[in-house]
């Protein structure tokens, strides 16, 4: 079939434009990706990673100042808002552990404040120790005798009916040197991501030892958003609800456990939607551009972990793992279900839009 060379011309111009109409559409959707994996990291390093250590900083000082009017004046007002006080910086900390990388975890605070189970029988040998409770002795201590759960134990006793009127002079000193030594180490968790590792976060790339790339940055997000569902559900719940043996649990002194639980789960969609101080640009953002039915999964996931772990109501852990053991099982599936869909569908979701 012969075709008109005036007529070939006209099918051939349009064909030119549209390809470099779509030319110019990649060239302008890289930029426009480029921009907003940057915008994500800046915010994400500011506004959710350095603003929670902040927020954790403030929350340490104020445990600190009703610590010190509770053994001024100790009556049990006092000793509620002491236990108030550690419950508040609890939930900052608990969320953070979706963040868990960087100062906190290379300068090994995260231990030196958060290690558990706690033994009391050895906390109660410093007690009734002669030695002076030193910033120094205090330093020296292995990390299950300072820290979240030591003062845990003195505001509420291994019963958790601890009262004002039972606190005895050793007490309070051990509880003003462990809330001094928690201050300290929140304010070096704060000083380390303000004095430079925001920044090295915020601007992830070519030339950055810590991050070399954006992709780099990222996989470290989605890395610590779905570690944390692994200690959740095969740690933190597993092993005492396997062994049968509550002491091993997390808060047991405050029966704060599954309080903890469902804060460490709450930080990890506070990290994916860049949102802790304020709402910014997270993950989410990326994903929706691109598939809208993972970050639907994603949700939808982390709505069922968070049920999951909400429907024990008032049920203390340790009571749970011997009375509600297809509870339990439930609230570990939904949160190992939540961390498949981190670790594998969202890190290959990385891989393939970010560089």
């Amino acid at each position: 079939m012969k075709i008109n060379k005036l007529h070939l011309l006209s099918l051939l111009i349009p064909a030119a434009i549209a390809l470099g109409s779509c030319s110019d559409d990649d060239d302008n959707n890289s930029i426009n990706n480029a921009q907003l994996q940057t915008d994500i990291l800046a915010n994400v390093a500011k506004n959710v990673c350095e603003a929670s250590y902040v927020d954790m900083y403030n929350k340490a000082v104020a445990l600190q100042t009703a610590i010190t009017t509770l053994n001024t004046t100790t009556n049990d007002e006092n000793l509620a808002a002491a236990q108030a006080a550690w419950q508040e910086i609890r939930v900052t900390w608990e969320r953070s552990e979706a963040w868990l990388f960087g100062p906190v975890e290379a300068d090994n605070i995260d231990p030196r404040i958060d290690t558990w189970p706690v033994d009391f029988n050895d906390l109660n040998g410093i007690l009734n120790s002669d030695q002076p409770l030193t910033e120094e002795y205090i330093n020296s201590l292995e990390d299950g005798q300072k820290g979240f759960h030591p003062i845990e134990y003195l505001l509420w006793g291994q019963n958790g009916n601890k009262t004002a009127s039972a606190l005895t002079s050793r007490e309070k000193e051990y509880l003003s040197a462990l809330v001094s030594n928690l201050v300290d180490l929140a304010q070096d968790a704060k000083d380390t991501w303000q004095g430079g590792y925001t920044q090295q976060l915020a601007n992830a790339g070519s030339g950055n030892q810590e991050f070399p790339s954006q992709q780099a940055a990222f996989l470290q997000l989605v890395d610590g958003m779905a570690g944390i569902c692994d200690e959740v559900a095969n740690s933190k719940i597993k092993e005492p609800f396997e062994s049968g043996d509550a002491s091993q649990e997390e808060s047991p002194f405050a029966q704060n456990s599954f309080t903890d639980f469902t804060n460490n789960i709450r930080g990890i969609l506070l990290m994916y939607q860049g949102q802790f101080s304020a709402d910014g640009k997270g993950l989410e953002d990326l994903v929706q551009q691109y598939n809208g039915t993972l970050d639907g999964q994603i949700k939808s996931a982390h709505a069922a972990a968070i049920s999951a772990l909400e429907s024990f109501g008032d049920v203390p852990f340790g009571t749970a793992i011997k009375t509600r053991e297809s509870d339990i099982k439930n609230a570990m599936e939904k949160i190992n279900t939540l961390a498949d869909l981190l670790n594998n569908d969202l890190t290959r979701f990385v891989q393939q839009f970010v560089k």
